[in-house]
């Protein structure tokens, strides 16, 4: 482990978090895109990037990936959020730049809000009262009065803002993925604002649970970077699998975990007691894009872009059917990208 001024830069060359495998795995449908764990853990949901106008959102149980239905909505979904209670799905769409929400139980749009061009990732507040919409193309962020169905006003942000992270006293960071940037927004009606220089191509970000540290993932330098929320300084940069697009935290912050989209077809899990990685070649996977972590901080969920499949990995020895699933892996599955890499940002 090297010490580089006030950074800690760690390696795979020394002790690691524990073994992973894959354990289970399902199709999905074209360019799985994002992934959302519901509130009660129960259910997986899976955004369909490629399907238009049908079948794009595919809902799974979580410790099997069983099948448990489609939505079909107008448009191309890009990401999603369930609701505090899991009722409503909230899911940004790339080609009605629009928000949908969506009811669980009978799988229909009950609105639809505008807001900037091409939406993607959506934050919503604890509470479920406001939700934040990174606007692609809009160099913007909206902030939705959910009760309302009106956005109350738009934040101007850098290029192609992408990552967004939402602390609990109504600190906002957007992470700009071709600003090398990120834009913070604080104090009433967020009318504070500065901007933080961060390693090129920020693109997810996500807050630990106790609010105190910001992991981005940097997926120009295939790191994770861990910034102090407190003094804006980053303490911790660790080298993970290459291109790492979603970041999540185990509900306990012990891991981050990290769905890999370049070459390394990957999951990195980084142990935040001592920093160090590991990074997981899930078998059958083709560009890693959307992860969601169970509740027990064991398991991640992780969309495959380019094979149109899902995968549940785990430690090794908690669950699931690891021979079954490498042997299903490596007898009927081929990975096949449909659309070039840069679609997927």
């Amino acid at each position: 482990m090297a010490i580089l001024g006030f950074v800690t830069l760690a390696t795979s060359a020394l002790a690691q978090p524990p073994v992973v495998e894959v354990q289970e795995v399902a199709q999905t449908g074209s360019m799985p895109k994002g992934a959302a764990l519901s509130p009660d853990g129960t259910k997986f949901f899976v955004t369909n990037f490629g399907q238009a106008n049908g079948n794009n959102i595919t809902m799974y149980d979580a410790s099997s990936l069983s099948k448990l239905g489609t939505i079909d909505v107008p448009g191309i979904v890009v990401e999603s959020v369930l609701s505090p209670d899991g009722s409503l799905i909230y899911a940004s769409n790339f080609t009605r730049d629009s928000v949908q929400y969506i009811d669980v139980a009978t799988k229909s749009v009950k609105k639809e809000i505008q807001t900037g061009a091409h939406p993607k990732i959506l934050v919503l507040t604890k509470d479920g009262s406001r939700l934040f919409v990174a606007n692609w193309d809009g160099a913007s962020v909206s902030i939705v009065d959910t009760a309302k169905g009106v956005v109350t006003r738009t934040l101007p942000v850098g290029l192609h803002p992408r990552g967004m992270a939402l602390t609990t006293d109504g600190t906002l960071f957007v992470a700009n993925f071709d600003g090398a940037s990120i834009d913070v927004f604080s104090g009433p009606d967020f009318g504070f604002t500065h901007r933080l220089p961060v390693c090129p191509i920020p693109r997810h970000l996500a807050l630990s649970p106790d609010e105190k540290t910001l992991f981005i993932s940097c997926y120009h330098d295939s790191e994770l970077h861990a910034m102090s929320v407190a003094t804006e300084s980053v303490e911790h940069k660790v080298s993970i699998g290459k291109n790492p697009k979603s970041i999540e935290v185990s509900p306990d912050g012990k891991y981050v975990y990290s769905a890999d989209y370049g070459p390394s077809n990957s999951v990195s899990v980084v142990d935040t007691t001592d920093w160090l990685s590991r990074t997981y070649a899930v078998p059958g996977l083709d560009r890693g894009s959307g992860i969601a972590v169970t509740r027990d901080g064991q398991h991640a969920l992780v969309t495959g872009w380019c094979d149109n499949h899902i995968y549940l990995v785990g430690f090794v020895g908690t669950g699931g059917h690891p021979t079954e699933t490498r042997d299903k892996i490596a007898h009927t599955m081929q990975g096949h990208c449909t659309a070039p890499p840069t679609a997927n940002n």
